[in-house]
């Protein structure tokens, strides 16, 4: 009996899913237009051709593990549950008061983000703890029953609780989730002190309402989800993609949607991670261009950056999440012109409905697809193989009436613009990312994938100063292979505000033990043993005096004053690689202390190729615009499965495959490693 793992990635334009078979380690891509109304029914059409494709029974697929953006949808779109908050008295409005920043410093018109429980919504209870998790006021239950009738008035669909110091001592949150889910046995209820135990009452009360006013949503999804897997994969377990970058159970996930936020690029990291690994390279930056947006990740010295400070849609959210910069450019991205006839190019996109002009399904305005495929980057015969035609007078037609036309070009020239509009836009954020942070990109090498990556990818690296591309083998579902090989995860994290020199190490030793036990029983119900888990420990420090925390590993061993000398050392050094400065004289404090819960999973193993030739002559030669030039180029197109390990070939080229297309500029060299990756050298 076979066993197979698929690995599914929903995104803007198209479903991406690999299956992998581990007993004969063979793998088959599928990619299949999304479906923005009925994300589970592109998924299962995804699943149901793969099983048919690969020749496997439905009941060989043992795993299922997929990425969605269905959470971030929920909150850019404004399509969440109705939602209540149940406060402590006096904090009613702390949603609303929120931060001093702006997003703006200069605009003091500009509205914040409407608040997502409105005032109405929110219920105020008579409590207090202090920040030492002392009761300063005990819980009222007559105004608790007064916050309970009140909420029976409502629409609510959703419930959170978020109570002063909660993190500190979560007895009157217990005490409420209980008298709630009594009061409404069909609602959804989250409360603070589950979801995010940590300081910082703004971004905690924003986390669990983000929370609270997701699950009804995921819950509606997993549960249609989970139905139309069980029919057509009947042995398979179903497991989703969390931000950190670890899978999460669907039990698990319907209780924690707020971990799901950023599941659509999540497996993207871990792909470069791994591939990072498979070629002796530790300082990646993670390219992945789709059809609705571009996103950029890190790998230093061998591990993906973290934050445990997000925002979406303007909401903050404070979850661990990989640190992710996610730019509105993709190959849908439409071009435009603005009120004073300048070129722009997204944030708006086509998506997968209508998608491009070239589609055929309805498009009118022009996007970064057409213009690729005007400029001959792209066939408009063998795009996904063959399986979609590319319409390329459409393109050229809606260029020219669009943009080229209004501005007096040529629409060769017009559709060139808009890629050096486009490029531009994704050069500022690889910028951002790379030297703006401080990391020199000349000891990173660009991971191009996701399906407009590496179409892009050459011409920036050469921009900004990369001198390597890496377009991996099946760049176009990087993100789903990344699916199969995460790891479960979680996360875990308790505030204790204390300076070093005077905490209490018996505290903190049953403060991680607590964590550790709590993730053992989550791995437990997950099915995975403690000999497969592994925990690694962190605390947040700082200076006395800052307002900010700097996240540094804990040495594994008995809390002592030794370990604790570690860790400060630790963060004085960390300080000094962020920041530029440190001070070994000046007092540290910790803020927080986390433990992250790993439960392995045994991913395949990677196989070498065998060597062929050195170089390959091409048989297909078509006319591709090159702006260095600034004309049309007789260029050479090779089929990559014909490009075996060892093969180098010159620019200019394109190199084809069933997911994405791969453009080499000119003056630019390219090679093939012995784990099947195109390697891209820029020019001297």
């Amino acid at each position: 009996m076979a066993v197979v793992r698929l690995g599914v990635d929903i995104g803007g334009t198209f479903t991406d899913l690999v299956l992998l078979n581990e007993e004969t380690g063979n793998s088959l891509v599928v990619k299949v237009p999304s479906r923005p109304k009925d994300p589970a029914g592109a998924l299962v059409s995804a699943a149901s051709r793969s099983v048919e494709q690969a020749n496997v029974l439905p009941s060989d697929v043992s795993l299922l593990n997929h990425g969605t953006t269905i959470v971030t949808n929920a909150i850019l779109e404004g399509t969440l549950a109705s939602t209540a908050l149940v406060t402590t008295k006096g904090f009613r409005d702390v949603l609303e008061i929120g931060r001093h920043l702006r997003l703006d410093m200069y605009d003091l018109n500009q509205d914040k983000p409407i608040a997502i429980v409105p005032r109405d919504m929110r219920f105020e209870v008579d409590e207090r703890m202090a920040p030492d998790g002392t009761v300063l006021t005990a819980l009222d239950a007559t105004s608790l029953a007064s916050a309970i009738e009140a909420l029976k008035g409502t629409s609510a669909q959703a419930i959170a609780v978020s109570f002063l110091h909660s993190y500190a001592n979560p007895a009157h949150e217990i005490e409420t989730r209980n008298a709630l889910q009594a009061a409404f046995p069909d609602l959804c209820i989250s409360v603070s002190s589950d979801i995010c135990p940590e300081i910082r009452e703004f971004e905690r009360t924003s986390t669990v309402t983000l929370n609270a006013a997701t699950m009804p949503v995921v819950s509606d999804y997993l549960e249609v989800l989970a139905q139309r897997i069980s029919d057509i994969l009947p042995q398979a377990q179903v497991l989703l993609m969390q931000s950190n970058g670890g899978s999460i159970s669907v039990n698990a996930a319907r209780q924690t949607p707020a971990h799901l936020i950023y599941s659509g690029p999540a497996a993207g990291v871990l792909a470069c991670q791994n591939v990072g690994r498979m070629t002796g390279r530790e300082n990646l930056l993670g390219f992945d261009m789709g059809g609705t947006s571009t996103d950029i990740s890190m790998i230093y010295r061998g591990e993906p950056l973290m934050t445990t400070e997000a925002d979406v849609g303007g909401y903050p959210v404070k979850l661990p999440v990989l640190d992710i910069n996610t730019i509105g450019a993709g190959g849908g991205s439409i071009a435009w012109l603005d009120s004073g006839g300048t070129l722009r190019v997204g944030p708006r996109s086509a998506g997968a409905d209508p998608g491009p002009v070239a589609y055929g399904k309805g498009g009118t305005e022009p996007t970064v697809t057409d213009a690729n495929l005007v400029l001959g980057r792209l066939s408009p015969d063998r795009f996904l193989g063959g399986d979609l035609a590319l319409d390329t007078e459409a393109s050229l037609a809606s260029i020219r009436e669009k943009i080229a036309e209004p501005l007096g070009l040529d629409p060769i020239v017009a559709a060139a613009g808009i890629l050096r509009v486009a490029n531009a836009n994704m050069e500022r954020a690889l910028k951002v990312s790379s030297a703006e942070r401080g990391y020199d990109p000349r000891e990173f090498t660009l991971v191009a994938f996701g399906g407009g990556g590496p179409v892009h990818a050459a011409a920036l690296a050469q921009e900004v100063g990369f001198p390597t591309v890496l377009v991996p083998e099946a760049p176009g579902v990087f993100s789903a292979y990344g699916l199969l090989i995460a790891d479960l995860r979680h996360d875990y994290v308790r505030s204790y505000m204390s300076r070093v020199d005077d905490a209490n190490h018996d505290w903190l030793s049953r403060l991680y033990g607590e964590m550790e036990a709590q993730g053992t029983d989550a791995m437990t119900q997950d099915g995975i043993g403690s000999e497969s888990c592994e925990f690694k420990r962190t605390a947040d420090l700082r200076y006395v005096g800052q307002a900010y925390e700097v996240n540094v590993p804990v040495p594994s061993g008995p809390v002592d004053a030794h370990l604790m000398s570690k860790m400060v050392e630790g963060f004085h050094a960390e300080h000094q690689r962020l920041f530029a400065h440190s001070d070994e004289r000046d007092p540290v404090e910790i803020v927080n202390v986390r433990l992250v819960v790993i439960g392995r999973v045994q991913a395949p193993e990677p196989r070498k190729q065998q060597p062929g030739a050195m170089s390959v002559t091409s048989e297909v030669h078509r006319k591709v615009y090159f702006e260095s030039v600034g004309r049309f180029v007789h260029c050479p197109v090779y089929e990559r499965g014909n490009l075996a390990a060892g093969t180098e070939l010159a620019g200019p080229a394109i190199v084809e495959q069933l997911d994405c297309t791969t453009v080499v500029h000119i003056g630019q060299q390219l090679a093939v490693d012995d784990w099947g990756n195109l390697t891209i050298q820029m020019e001297a």
